[in-house]
């Protein structure tokens, strides 16, 4: 099998080329930088330098492909929407276009959970969920990703060979920024770590192996075109369970204090009615804030169904092996 991978010198990218090296695929990687992309050569791949803000400049080595995996996108916090517009949003329809127009069987589109709406505490989201109803206050990365994410679920919808796949708060030893999730909003005191959540609430979080596993598979499961899988590792797991599992840990914390969203809630909405009144744009920080509040169980049903995709690394030897790998 051929199959072209942006996103391929990325966090998770790498592991989708490692997985379909490992099986014997021939695998082109678009790198805008083809030095980062030296390990995945050393190993046989062809590596093709290339941006996905011009997708013209490179589709012509789509010919001759079976599966596109398509892990790439603007994943900086900073820049101009217009910049993601390009990298993430565009690209994403041109790529589908150019890769079926070019005989390709089967597009794997890689999103996230960070997409959906969640209307109040306790929801349940299913593939299905609606987007959040105010991306522009999520930041240009996350409402790019939501704007992606329609274009791929609309080819897929359509009849077309695309499957979408959506992992969660994805963690690793090499992650660019956090290794291991220490919560939405903290600070740290010391080995003391202030998250503002609650035990209770649910951690959507997926070891990177086990979605890259998810994400290969969506490549090559039969009968799965125009499927859509949401990707975290234990829907039921709880943010007591995990710091618990994370205590006695290199660069852990030793304990864990919880400060629920709404002893925060009077101020931030004051501070938001002011940014109203004062006839400005509505506090993102507030929305974002208060958003986190919202406890939500992601159902994964459909991946361990149809894609056949279970966690293989268990979240003990998950976070083990990320402290070893972390700097």
């Amino acid at each position: 099998m051929r199959a072209f991978v942006t996103g391929g010198t990325g966090f998770l990218g790498r592991r989708i080329v490692r997985r379909l090296l490992d099986r014997g695929d021939e695998v082109i990687v678009l790198a805008r930088d083809p030095e980062k992309a030296a390990e995945a050569a050393s190993r046989g791949a062809r590596v093709v330098a290339g941006d996905l803000a011009d997708v013209e400049g490179f589709s012509s080595e789509l010919a001759g492909c079976d599966v596109v995996y398509h892990a790439g996108a603007r994943v900086v916090s900073h820049g101009d929407w217009d910049d993601f517009l390009r990298s993430t949003v565009v690209a994403t329809e041109k790529l589908i276009d150019s890769a079926l127009a070019a005989g390709v069987r089967r597009f794997v589109h890689v999103s996230s959970l960070g997409i959906f709406e969640l209307e109040r505490d306790g929801v349940t989201v299913t593939e299905s969920t609606d987007y959040d109803h105010n991306p522009r206050l999520r930041g240009h990365y996350t409402r790019s990703k939501i704007d992606a994410d329609r274009i791929a679920c609309a080819a897929a919808r359509s009849g077309k060979p695309v499957v979408v796949v959506r992992p969660g708060r994805i963690y690793g030893p090499d992650h660019p920024q956090q290794p291991l999730f220490f919560g939405r909003v903290k600070k740290w005191f010391g080995k003391l770590l202030v998250v503002v959540s609650k035990p209770s609430y649910l951690t959507p979080i997926a070891y990177v192996e086990n979605a890259a596993d998810a994400v290969v598979a969506a490549g090559t499961a039969p009968g799965v075109e125009g499927c859509i899988f949401n990707v975290i590792d234990d829907p039921e797991l709880t943010q007591g369970t995990y710091f618990r599992t994370l205590r006695g840990l290199r660069g852990c914390p030793e304990r864990v204090v919880y400060i629920p969203v709404g002893v925060f809630a009077p101020a931030v909405l004051a501070v938001d009615l002011l940014h109203r009144v004062l006839k400005r744009r509505p506090w993102p920080i507030a929305y974002q804030l208060l958003r986190s509040e919202r406890n939500a169980r992601y159902l994964t049903d459909n991946a361990r169904e149809r894609l056949g995709w279970t966690p293989r690394v268990g979240l003990r030897q998950a976070v083990e092996e990320t402290v070893a790998g972390a700097p």
